[in-house]
């Protein structure tokens, strides 16, 4: 008996899954990134030179494309380099493929420079790299020694003017031992076979962020990294693996009374997600679900957020961990009475709604559904109740979330 085995029931390479299967199934988008007005602020931040995340400078948009330099403050100089990156970590689903996209401009192939693109942090990630005229695929991994490591396969680019728009396709099966497989202008262009080869994962961590990165090797070339749009899909994927939680009050009433000068704004709850766990980099998102305040009399309850933890100004105050630590909160005091010290200065409450007499009130447009919120790592929720007739009141807010475990 004969088999019929990888007829290719497409155009081209990409019509076949992560694991060769012809793709007969719908890919879900996980994020996609346009750059036509400006390099939005909400879903990228930048790095220089391995500083504080700032608003993206050296990443601009230009005619509809983004363009990331070095450095644009002056003549770069030897090892100037600029990551662009997106706040959101993007879930590896188990047994399904996972497929990054875009589209990519790279003048002056040979300049001295390093330009990478793909999905990773500094401590993992899978992504193409320009190096000084040689385009490599890479994957890199990190152990919990802190060791970082990277492998890398020369790409056949015979026949490609990198220097014109193309597309790059990175799709990998992860599965801790999987592969990974590199595309040009949707033809295969060099891969990772893995599978029954390695004696530790491929990769540590799979779930990750989208970056752009350049970086000046040496010397003053600056050349650009111009970029139309990306795209990361799960293939076959539902976007599952999600689980419940819930923080609010944890008093034997489940309320607290604010009076006097805490009535304005007082912070009812606060929860924040770890830059790191057990000293690697937290790519853990979490799912804003529902907002729940109630109190005793009208009072209207606002939600912050900020990236600036500092906001909690009182370091007395007790942060307990949820789940596995990634996540921390703390209710209105901290058992004695001690209400949570907040300022609220440069903030900008991102929701409030009023609440009823002795009623409850739960967030709808804003959690549940109609659009995703996100708390990423390096976020925090603040949920603040202001008593509108001021004098004493009691008052309480549960957060609802859903973690991508």
């Amino acid at each position: 008996m004969s088999y019929i085995k990888d007829v290719n029931i497409g155009k081209n390479d990409l019509a076949f899954d992560a694991w060769g299967r012809p793709k007969t199934i719908e890919d879900k988008s996980l994020f996609h990134g346009m750059f036509t007005y400006n390099v939005p602020v909400t879903a990228w931040y930048e790095v220089f030179n391995g500083g504080a995340e700032r608003a993206p400078t050296n990443a601009t948009s230009v005619d509809g494309a983004l363009e990331l330099l070095a450095d644009t403050a002056g003549p770069a100089t030897a090892l100037d380099k600029t990551t662009l990156r997106t706040f959101r970590n993007f879930r590896y689903e188990p047994n399904r493929g996972q497929l990054y996209s875009t589209s990519v401009l790279l003048p002056n192939v040979a300049a001295t420079q390093n330009r990478r693109f793909g999905i990773g942090t500094d401590e993992n990630g899978v992504f193409f790299s320009l190096e000084s005229g040689t385009l490599y695929g890479v994957v890199r991994t990190t152990t919990t020694l802190g060791v970082t490591s990277e492998t890398k396969v020369a790409l056949d680019v015979a026949g490609v003017d990198l220097t014109k728009g193309n597309l790059f396709d990175i799709q990998f099966q992860w599965r801790g031992v999987g592969n990974y497989k590199f595309f040009i202008n949707l033809t295969e262009v060099g891969e990772f076979d893995n599978v029954g080869s390695l004696s530790t994962l491929s990769m540590a961590n799979p779930s990750l962020p989208v970056f752009f990165e350049n970086e000046v090797a040496s010397g003053t070339v600056n050349e650009k990294l111009i970029c139309g749009c990306v795209d990361v899909s799960s293939e076959g994927g539902i976007n599952n693996g999600k689980s419940y939680g819930s923080v609010g009050i944890t008093n034997e009433s489940g309320q607290v009374t604010i009076s006097g000068p805490n009535t304005y704004n007082a912070p009812i709850l606060a929860i924040r997600s770890k830059l790191t766990v057990g000293g690697l980099i937290n790519t853990r998102d979490t799912l804003a679900l529902l907002a729940t305040a109630y109190s005793s009399q009208r009072a209207l309850m606002r939600i912050w957020a900020t990236r600036d933890f500092t906001a909690i100004t009182d370091g007395t105050q007790s942060w307990s961990d949820f789940g596995d630590g990634h996540l921390e909160y703390v209710p209105y005091d901290d058992g004695a009475g001690t209400p949570i010290a907040f300022d609220i200065t440069g903030l900008v409450p991102i929701f409030g709604a009023r609440v009823g007499l002795d009623e409850s009130y739960s967030t709808s447009a804003l959690f549940e559904g109609r659009t995703s919120i996100y708390l990423t790592p390096g976020d925090m929720f603040i949920f603040t109740v202001h008593g509108e007739a001021g004098g004493t009141g009691d008052a309480g807010v549960t957060f609802e979330f859903a973690e991508e475990i």
